[in-house]
């Protein structure tokens, strides 16, 4: 192998596996984030499995007991857990930016949390144009509150068009905040026109506070640790009596809720861990084969264009040894690709004068090559058939003496002379008259 394409061949294999690397450590967290979780959740609502819907929403800790589960006419319905929730946007700490409820990364808020589910084709949400659809949430005290459920902008016009996780899996992902609304007693759920397609009604007011929510103490005091944690000129000394303050608040949460009835951990419940063991088989299982076929495609593409065609030739061996499958006939090799051209032949040169049995004289026919010269006589004493012992090659320059009255029609611009013996017959003819 050439120097040139041993290098080829390093820098081919360093790039695309040092590409297959990068695919295999990250393939499976892309899948376990953003696609495999939503099947899961999926699969469980049509099994009314709805703690693991809400645990893979990853609350710090969750209420066992739905806090709101009531069924629609036709099917479905809606479903909400008291849930305390972090704030995850490490990007939008960085940038200065807060979520709404003016809160940054690492903050927590009261929430209800749940999915709308078995409403598929059933809940018409997208239009591009002047959508209306919305959870209209009315509170205890009867005033009414508009949120949004569309996430997804799907022509870049800056104005939300659908819900992504309703268009893909079918179900409407709920998170009820405390920011949001003060109580909320009924929802009411408008499609793209504005026109109410589903109702609820809870049978008492979600007011956020209950046990579960007072396991949490003061979460304001928490987000403000949080908030000077985050400030740019703090001191050492600030910050590890922060962090210590929050780690002793998170301790006595976790007691708290291990303590209370009916409340949970996230991370500790059983559901969670199953969720999450099912989670990261999927996103492997999904991984794994893309990985595998992506190696095998840049061998096959290196042995086709850099290696020595094994692959080829193992097919070649499987089907024509092992299954016995016959080969196609193949032309011969040229004699002269065996041979080459240091050896004689003996050619033969015959006329055919089927068309002319008047024909009578006699005709000479040269080639030369190499300054040598090929001379047939063709006599009809002999049956116009001459043969000369001449060396394998190329003949060129035909040249025939013949009646003028009398031509060849396929006297061969080439002699190719090849093997120990050969024959070549040339047609004769009779000459057109041109009129005067």
């Amino acid at each position: 192998m050439k120097k040139s394409k041993i290098f080829a061949t390093i820098v081919y294999f360093i790039f695309t596996f040092g590409i297959g690397i990068v695919f295999s450590l990250t393939l499976p967290g892309y899948f376990a984030t953003f696609t495999t979780p939503a099947e899961v959740v999926r699969n469980a609502l049509s099994n009314e499995d709805f703690i693991t819907g809400v645990v893979l929403t990853e609350p710090i800790g969750f209420k066992r007991t739905p806090a709101l589960d009531c069924k629609f006419e036709g099917g479905g319905g809606v479903i909400l857990y008291e849930t305390v929730m972090e704030v995850y946007d490490r990007q939008g700490a960085k940038e200065g930016e807060t979520s709404p409820g003016g809160l940054t990364h690492g903050m927590l808020y009261k929430c209800y949390e749940g999915y709308v589910y078995g409403i598929e084709n059933r809940y018409d949400v997208f239009s591009k144009e002047d959508n209306k659809t919305s959870l209209r949430v009315t509170t205890a005290d009867g005033e009414e509150k508009v949120l949004p459920l569309l996430d997804y902008d799907s022509n870049g016009d800056g104005k939300n068009d659908g819900i992504s996780a309703y268009e893909q899996n079918g179900f409407v992902v709920l998170e009820i905040r405390d920011s949001d609304v003060s109580s909320a007693k009924s929802f009411a759920f408008t499609d793209r026109t504005g026109n109410t397609v589903f109702t609820a009604e809870a049978k008492q007011a979600l007011t956020f506070q209950s046990a579960f929510f007072d396991c949490f103490g003061d979460i304001a005091a928490y987000n403000q640790w949080v908030a000077d944690g985050n400030k740019a000129d703090i001191s050492e000394e600030d910050l590890n009596a922060l962090i210590s303050k929050r780690n002793d608040y998170v301790k006595s949460v976790t007691d708290n809720l291990g303590a209370t009835d009916d409340c949970e951990v996230t991370a500790n419940s059983e559901e969670y861990k199953a969720a999450a063991k099912e989670v990261n088989s999927r996103a492997n299982n999904k991984a794994i084969p893309f990985i595998i076929i992506y190696f095998v495609a840049i061998y096959i593409i290196a042995d086709f264009i850099l290696g020595s065609h094994l692959i080829i030739k193992f097919f070649q061996w499987f089907l024509f040894k092992v299954c016995k499958i016959p080969r196609k006939g193949k032309k011969a090799p040229k004699k002269e690709e065996v041979f080459g051209h240091d050896y004689f032949c003996m050619v033969t040169l015959k006329l055919d004068l089927t068309d002319v049995p008047e024909f009578n004289g006699s005709v000479e026919i040269k080639y030369s090559r190499d300054g040598e010269e090929a001379v047939f006589t063709l006599l009809k004493a002999e049956g116009y058939t001459a043969t000369l012992r001449i060396k394998a090659g190329i003949y060129v320059n035909p040249f025939i003496d013949i009646d003028r009255s009398y031509a060849p029609v396929d006297l061969p611009d080439n002699l190719e002379v090849e093997g120990y013996q050969m024959e070549t017959t040339i047609k004769i003819v009779k000459r057109e008259v041109e009129s005067i």
